[in-house]
């Protein structure tokens, strides 16, 4: 830590040299001045800001969501894990250690992965988490590998957005069937079954349905590979409702290698299969010594979730109507049939299930592995020994799944928010996908640095947001989760009081049940300055100046308050009321610390809003923002801390399926809007302005951590060596001057001292 101090000191003084010799010589005229001296310029081949570099610090108490991994038959060695927005990691010595060895790929986010049983140095990665919740990342097509993951060469299928499957025909492996499951906030033409015949050259569309049905998963017979089974899915997202199942979702069945295909869940076959009522999302598995045994794990409006054909998919028996093995089919739908034993089958889902009888009955074997199942691999040479992923790492059993180890070696941590506290050294707080919320210190006086147990844990039980610590004391503490709820906890006894405004919610509803509608991600605000007052959003603007002792409304509904957007989520098969699409609510929230009269709200349903006088008065000022999208996802808004009538906001649009970068600034209190987002990759989660050189300006997209030099004019990429990382938020410390960023993909990640960027803004305006 004190190296990269030491670099950022004597890169101050690099730039002053720079800034020197970047001087245009007497009689340029103004717009060569102009050029010569811009900021952006004296980075733009990065040389300039080559000696900074992030420091990762963790957490590394847990680890994040996996979406498929993969073995090598008789070589228990090679390993691959691919995390649903960490990026690839391969194993050469059985899960001692992992490497990244997808880092100049286009995302991180990892669907599906398949390995040459034949030539384990063949690898193919198709990008995009399948399993389709509210905080999935992105894919950019599909990747082979011909040195075991040195090096990738794109494949094409860029507009496919995600995958559940890759298959590897099993005598001719230059034969792949890739399942792309396509867009899930919107309709798409690139999804369906793809089949390549020369290695992943070229691709073909073998089966495709409509524009919002996706292939869920493929499984070829390995005696007769002529014969493939491909489920297909229905689907579609929306931020605030979720479709699951629809008439392009079915079972089918080809019999000539996926040049023409039966839908088995055509009710006139009357084969045993649902087909009647609507179809949702469907699994298949055939077994590999008998591939008469198929199951088939379908989301379905009939009873029943898994079937078994004994007759190589001719004709069906429902032979489990258990709701837990598929109990939320939209994030699961896996089931995998032992390569030996045609009695044993596994499902994934919430629990992880195992049969010894075909089907009929399951028992629970998921030991002390984390809960949320989305991954298995079974060795086709040793049947005992499993691979698996959850939303909590992954694991290895080599006894069937009674016992299971945790290999927890890999940078998998998922932060939604990020706080700072004043300590010495300051701490690092923040929320997870499924680990709740953890603080940990920045450094360690030591040789060794931040280390596992260097973390504590705040907060049991959810997907935790915001955590904020009063700066006057940092063990006193708010935070909240998932369920639109906030606490307050005092660290020095672990006394925890639920601060909750009244009345709590009902659970298991739809928005238009509650008296306040909170979202998933429900903001926490602290005054900047009035430690004293904190702000929370649901869908009126909440205000405590008591430590949350008591809550004054201070707005009216700041929503479009839709009744259409506020309905149940889910169906028409499965509802999924988990508040992950509680809809017309506020996302973000900023008081400006240059007048505590004027706060900022941004909503996620398009709206803008600003008070001038504490909360008396609104305006909605989202109407004169020129450019920005309808309805627009306010995910982000700063009030500068230098101009008065000046604010930032970050219009986050991907859940409409529109992936553009939108920040916008306004210098006259949200009067008018300039848009500047030129240069920005992906979708924007956040947008700051630095605390001491209001020029320099912060932004985190789903790829990355960007910078500008001139108040957003130009952004140049700041991630200094990161890879593709989704950055979903950011703060500047007051006090050490250090920038931090909360990536959901590895944790928390800090740039140590950024006087020297502060120095490079100032040339801009020197």
């Amino acid at each position: 830590m004190t190296g990269n101090r030491a670099v950022a000191a004597s890169l101050a003084v690099v730039l002053a040299l720079a800034t020197a010799r970047c001087q245009p010589p007497p009689g340029t005229s103004p717009s060569q001045s102009a050029t010569a001296t811009a900021p952006n310029a004296l980075v733009g081949d990065g040389a300039v800001l080559a000696g900074l570099s992030w420091r990762e610090i963790g957490p590394a108490m847990f680890s994040g969501r996996i979406s498929d991994v993969a073995g090598v038959p008789d070589n228990r060695n090679i390993l691959y894990v691919g995390s649903s927005s960490s990026g690839l990691f391969k194993s050469t010595n059985g899960g001692t250690t992992f490497e990244p060895v997808f880092e100049d790929g286009g995302t991180l986010s990892i669907g599906a992965i398949a390995v040459r049983p034949d030539d384990p140095d063949v690898v193919y990665v198709g990008t995009g988490e399948g399993a389709v919740r509210n905080s999935i990342s992105i894919g950019d097509g599909i990747y082979r590998s011909t040195d075991g993951g040195t090096t990738w060469t794109h494949l094409g299928l860029t507009d496919t957005e995600r995958f559940s499957r890759i298959v590897i025909h099993p005598r001719d492996p230059r034969i792949v069937f890739a399942a792309a499951m396509g867009h899930a906030w919107g309709p798409n033409e690139e999804r369906g079954l793809f089949r390549s015949s020369d290695g992943g050259d070229t691709w073909d569309r073998v089966l495709y349905m409509n524009e919002t049905t996706g292939a869920s998963d493929v499984a070829i017979d390995p005696l007769n590979p002529d014969i493939v089974y491909a489920g297909m899915y229905d689907y579609l997202r929306r931020p605030w409702h979720f479709r699951s199942g629809g008439p392009g979702s079915g079972l089918f069945r080809s019999a000539d290698g996926g040049n023409s295909w039966t839908r088995l869940t055509d009710p006139e076959l009357a084969n045993g299969l649902p087909g009647t009522g609507v179809i949702g999302r469907v699994g298949v598995s055939v077994h590999a010594a008998d591939p008469n045994r198929v199951y088939a794990l379908i989301e379905s409006q009939e009873e029943g979730e898994l079937w078994r054909s004994d007759d190589r998919g001719i004709t069906w028996r429902m032979v489990s109507a258990e709701r837990r093995l598929n109990n939320r089919p939209f994030y699961y739908t896996q089931v995998r049939a032992d390569p030996v034993d045609p009695d044993r089958v596994y499902t994934l889902a919430g629990q992880f299930s195992v049969s010894t009888d075909g089907g009929l009955t399951f028992g629970g074997h998921g030991g002390s592995m984390f809960g949320d199942h989305h991954a298995l691999w079974i060795d086709p040479t040793d049947p005992a020994r499993l691979l698996s992923g959850t939303d909590g790492g992954f694991w290895i059993s080599n006894d069937y799944g009674e016992n299971w180890d945790f290999l927890n070696n890999m940078p998998m941590a998922q932060a939604y928010h990020l706080g700072l506290d004043m300590a010495e050294p300051y701490n690092v707080l923040g929320g997870f996908q499924d680990h709740e919320i953890w603080r940990g210190p920045n450094e360690k006086w030591n040789r060794a640095g931040v280390r596992e147990g260097d973390w504590v844990r705040l907060r049991y039980m959810a997907d935790g947001m915001y955590t904020i610590a009063d700066p006057r004391d940092p063990e006193i503490i708010y935070y909240n989760g998932h369920f639109g709820d906030i606490t307050r906890i005092d660290m020095r006894t672990r006394e925890e009081r639920y601060i909750q405004p009244y009345p709590p919610g009902p659970a298991g509803g739809g928005a238009e049940l509650e008296e306040y509608r909170f979202n998933w991600n429900s903001p926490i605000h602290m005054s900047p300055t009035d430690p004293d007052v904190i702000y929370y959003g649901g869908n009126v603007l909440f205000r405590t100046r008591d430590g949350g002792e008591s809550w004054q409304i201070i707005s009216p509904d700041l929503t479009t308050d839709d009744p259409e957007k506020q309905r149940l989520s889910g169906g028409p098969i499965s509802p999924d009321n988990t508040r992950a699409e509680y809809h017309s609510t506020i996302l973000s929230i900023s008081e400006s610390a240059l007048d505590p009269e004027v706060i900022w709200v941004g909503t996620d349903d398009g709206n803008v809003q600003v008070t001038r006088d504490g909360g008396k008065s609104w305006t909605n000022v989202a109407p004169n923002i020129d450019g920005a999208p309808a309805n627009g996802w306010m995910g982000s808004i700063q009030a500068s801390r230098a101009v008065p009538g000046r604010a930032y906001v970050a219009i986050d649009q991907h859940r409409m399926d529109d992936f553009e970068s939108y920040v916008f600034v306004t210098e006259d209190f949200g009067a008018t809007w300039r848009r500047i987002s030129d240069g920005l990759r992906s979708y924007v989660h956040v947008v700051d302005e630095d605390l001491r050189s209001p020029n320099l300006l912060y932004a985190g997209t789903e790829l990355g951590i960007f910078a500008s030099f001139d108040g957003g004019t130009r952004w140049v990429d700041m991630r200094l060596g990161l890879p593709p990382v989704a950055v979903r938020d950011l703060e500047l410390h007051p006090r050490d001057n250090d920038l931090v960023i909360a990536t959901h993909a590895r944790g928390f990640y800090i740039l140590d001292d950024v006087t020297a960027l502060q120095r490079l803004a100032e040339v801009g305006v020197a």
